[in-house]
């Protein structure tokens, strides 16, 4: 197997945080925090042909969190038909469960021999959404693996056409078992395998790996895994860096959109589910794209004296450009 390092420790300082700078409404999903009836298929990291470790440990197990919350819309048909239609004629439903390339968003959050930033593979896969499996599957060596030149303009045209229909959201969090409810999370373990199933693990040394948390108790944390053992169970003190992920379907494509721009003239807007900003001017939203705290402030205040809050859904319908 070789040594396994596919996680560089790190967060942007824009980042999102529960409780704090986020703008993730939460939305319990699943009560009791146990996302195993949504699993997914359990794939390797490990090229088995090429015998090489993809490094791409950070992309899995993001890809999964997605790929679980994915599955439970679909199984409580949270999902429309035409957006469930285009999943499966674009080819993201393998073996009937949502499956994504890691290939492409690894390659575009920056993997390297040393892995990934957490950060870097979910704002890969923000600006750029997911592709099916098939599309683009792993190399047959590792230098290619992870070179973005490889991507074609259809891989791109169809991660945008993913955004259009899925938007996804990624915050820091505190709690594993206290976000179980409302997403999987990825988080960081020092890399072990169990003797028996059973087994809680305790392994020392520097956190190196990233997996998909699916089930918490008191005593450990039950995550899914990308090597050989597919399900283990870990201390919850043994596990770090708590990333979850916020699956917003847009299934309404039914908005008039000149009316609506024509009542809402002049108005500050916000992007409920991204926590955008813009304001509607001459029969288009003109969207801000700032990342400084200050202004960002600033917007806010105008939102909550002069403006509204509209879904994504309805924000990407709109004609839109930026200031």
């Amino acid at each position: 197997m070789g040594n396994i390092n596919g996680v560089k420790l790190g967060r942007d300082k824009f980042d999102w945080h529960v409780g704090g700078n986020s703008a993730i409404v939460p939305e319990i999903l699943v009560p009791g925090g146990n996302w195993k009836p949504y699993k997914l298929e359990h794939e390797l990291q490990f090229n088995s042909v090429s015998l090489y470790d993809t490094q791409f440990c950070v992309t899995y197990s993001a890809i999964k969190v997605i790929g679980y919350l994915l599955n439970y819309y679909i199984s409580k048909s949270k999902i429309s038909q035409d957006n469930l239609n285009w999943l499966k004629e674009k080819g993201y439903i393998k073996n009937g469960l949502f499956n994504a390339s890691e290939r492409f968003n690894a390659s575009l959050g920056g993997t390297d021999e040393n892995g990934a930033y957490q950060f870097k593979i979910a704002n890969s896969i923000y600006n750029y959404g997911l592709i099916p499996q098939d599309l683009f599957p792993l190399a047959d060596n590792f230098k290619d693996n992870i070179n973005h030149k490889f991507i074609t303009q259809a891989m791109y045209d169809l991660g945008k056409e993913f955004k259009k229909r899925f938007t996804v959201n990624y915050q820091w969090v505190d709690s594993v078992k206290d976000q179980l409810p409302y997403s999987p999370v990825q988080v960081i373990v020092k890399f072990a395998n169990y003797n028996k199933p059973e087994d809680i693990l305790s392994p020392k040394g520097e956190p190196n790996h990233a997996v998909c948390d699916i089930f918490s108790t008191e005593t450990y944390n039950e995550v899914q895994d990308t090597y050989w053992q597919e399900f283990k169970r870990y201390n919850p003190s043994f596990t770090f860096s708590y990333l979850s992920y916020k699956l917003t379907i847009n299934n309404n494509n039914n908005m008039d959109i000149a009316e609506w721009l024509k009542d809402n003239d002049r108005k500050w807007v916000r992007n409920s589910n991204t926590g955008a900003f813009g304001r509607c001017l001459q029969n288009k939203l003109f969207t801000f794209q700032t990342t400084d705290r200050a202004a960002l402030a600033l917007l806010d205040d105008k939102v909550r004296e002069f403006g509204i809050t509209i879904t994504n859904e309805e924000w990407l319908q709109l004609p839109n450009t930026n200031f």
